[in-house]
């Protein structure tokens, strides 16, 4: 370490740049136990003055330990989401504050930003005991969310107040990241780091408990237990490498071809010819899709009659499957001096593909189409019209040619740059789609036809894709851990209840309500969790459905003798507080005993 510090200081006399060393530090990272802790602390200088050595260094915002345990950056960002968790609780109470999807929106932004700040890095590493201190922190402020009380199931918590669970989070963050660095230039040193295959040196512990317990189930008979968490598939020490590319062989997107971010456009600005271009993303007759297919026709041939008469006519179109996969491009290109010779063009635009870019698929293929044609041909055309369905596709491209970050737009308006110096006009008209129009059928019917028929694993990737399919994948792994929630589907009319309503409706949802002596025994404030009706168990499901003594109340707002528990939080959430009222279930029954309690208890 000393001869390279001796380098450094060589190259600041060299080059005169003065380097304070007292503003510098230095640590260790080692495994050895005899050396860690600052056991053992060797002498360094710079420019003959001695540097201080700091166990726990900040740098960029993370706090680094000698192990790379991360314990230390996690205990001080823990803090800080603590304390922003206290203006969190300022906003909400259990009869009042603000509405519920405000509150996730605050938490989100306010204080779940303080971890996602380099969670790809420093959560995938760390071991699954600190991972759980960050996710009791995120536990408190679902709560404060949905008003929850303490002995609601965890899992149960997250899915009512429509959170995933940090590891999830930071999973999709370590992937997202993987895949960005993925589309850096070779000699971009991130990506050459990511790209490395080092042996691996320690073992998971997660992954190997979860072995030992399956081969202990196996040994009695049992069935498999369940993963503690999702990547204790790996037998290896988890980091951003390992976790990043796992999520993306999950998501199903680590064999693709990734398409490189364009990182400077491929013509200067001064030269783009866009006041040949012309743009048009609505109609002079407003139409909604809600509006019959011949108003919505019989506006977009009014807007088409008011253009310049087109030498060359193109209708593209773009398909994908559920506007996330197996995407496939089409165009129709209409010579209308050769007699209207139609020449088709058809284009896979990938996998994993929004219908956003399977249109600009579309354009970029009948432009390339256009530009191949004979010189007699070509030179014929002065004016183009292009006519889609997709405003967003529109959109993007008219940003401008210097605006455009990714290769498929940067590679329409080179096209178009090329038709634009040889003296053509090109007008890109919005039509509005599925409105019996032909070209647009036709259209239509090439993008299907590609989508079905042409491969789509050479097709390259590009990052709003990747990031579709990576969310997709996380949103699976949430809605698998949100299966402990006993009632997910949502409530009709939850949203517009008052602050006081939604929460007792979302106790009442996740099974743990203080109307209830059932939950009220558990959290001591009564002696008993009997109903004081029948001295059945009071849970949840005996309030709403099996009481006998509210059963006519039931009769008279359900209907039928004994609704289930589904039918009742499946309905309207105004009837549910209507009954609540009628049968006098508007305060927690505490015992008089214990009611001295009931403020502690329940705070």
């Amino acid at each position: 370490m000393q001869p390279a510090l001796d380098t450094v200081a060589s190259w600041a006399r060299d080059w005169k740049v003065q380097a304070s060393a007292s503003k510098c530090c230095f640590t260790t990272f080692t495994l050895d136990p005899k050396e860690c802790g600052g056991k053992v602390v060797p002498t360094l200088k710079f420019s003959g003055e001695p540097l201080r050595y700091d166990p726990n260094p900040t740098f960029l915002g993370i706090t680094f330990d000698d192990q790379l345990t991360f314990s230390s950056h996690i205990s001080s960002f823990k803090d800080r989401m603590a304390k922003r968790r206290q203006c969190l609780q300022a906003l909400a109470g259990k009869t009042y504050g603000a509405h519920r999807r405000t509150l996730r929106t605050a938490y989100i932004t306010y204080i779940r930003s303080v971890f996602e700040y380099g969670a790809a890095v420093y959560f995938t590493h760390a071991s699954p005991a600190l991972r759980a201190k960050i996710e009791t922190e995120q536990n408190r402020c679902a709560r404060i969310i949905t008003g929850c009380i303490l002995p609601t199931n965890r899992a149960a918590l997250l899915a009512e107040a429509d959170l995933p669970a940090l590891t999830v989070r930071a999973k999709e963050l370590a992937a997202t990241e993987a895949s960005r660095i993925a589309r850096l230039p070779a000699e971009d040193r991130a990506k050459q780091l990511l790209e490395r295959d080092p042996r691996p040196r320690l073992k998971y512990r997660a992954h190997e408990a979860w072995k030992r317990a399956c081969a202990q189930a196996a040994e009695e008979g049992r069935p498999e237990p369940a993963l503690p968490d999702e990547d204790a598939l790996l037998p290896h020490k988890p980091c951003i490498r390992r976790v990043g590319q796992w999520t993306l062989r999950e998501a199903g997107v680590s064999d693709c071809p990734a398409e490189p971010f364009l990182r400077v456009s491929p013509e200067p600005p001064w030269s783009a010819h866009q006041g040949s271009v012309t743009f048009i993303v609505d109609l002079p007759t407003t139409t909604r899709r809600t509006d019959p297919p011949d108003k919505r026709r019989e506006a977009a041939e009014r807007a088409l009659a008011a253009l310049p008469a087109p030498d060359c006519s193109i209708w593209s179109d773009g398909s994908a499957a559920g506007g996330t996969s197996n995407g496939g491009g089409g165009a129709v290109i209409i010579l209308h001096r050769e007699n209207d010779r139609r020449i088709e063009c058809l284009a896979a635009a990938g996998t994993h593909c929004s219908s956003t870019r399977a249109e600009l698929v579309a354009v970029r293929e009948a432009l390339k189409s256009l530009a191949s044609l004979p010189a007699d041909s070509l030179d014929a055309i002065k004016e183009i019209r292009l006519c889609t369905d997709s405003r967003a596709c529109l959109q993007t491209l008219q940003r401008g040619q210097a605006a455009q970050q990714e290769e498929l737009p940067a590679s329409i308006w080179a096209s178009l740059h090329d038709l634009t110096c040889s003296g053509k006009h090109v007008t890109l008209q919005w039509v509005p789609g599925h409105a019996g129009i032909p070209g647009n059928e036709d259209a239509d019917r090439l993008a299907n036809r590609a989508a079905a028929e042409l491969s789509q694993a050479a097709v390259p990737l590009d990052m709003a894709g990747a990031r579709a399919a990576i969310r997709h994948r996380s949103a699976e792994w949430t809605a698998a851990r949100a299966k402990a929630h006993p009632h997910l589907p949502p409530t009709p009319g939850h949203e517009d209840l008052t602050r006081w309503e939604q929460v007792t409706l979302s106790q009442l949802r996740v099974g743990r309500s203080v109307l209830t002596r059932k939950t009220l025994h558990e959290i001591g404030l009564a002696t008993k969790p009997d109903c004081l009706n029948c001295e059945e168990e009071d849970s949840v499901a005996h309030l709403l459905t099996e009481c006998p003594a509210y059963a006519h109340m039931r009769s008279r707002l359900w209907g039928g003798p004994l609704p289930s528990l589904g039918h009742v939080l499946g309905g309207s959430a105004t009837l549910i507080f209507e009954y609540l009222r009628r049968v006098g279930r508007v305060d927690p029954p505490v015992d008089a005993a214990t009611a001295v309690a009931a403020p502690a208890a329940t705070a």
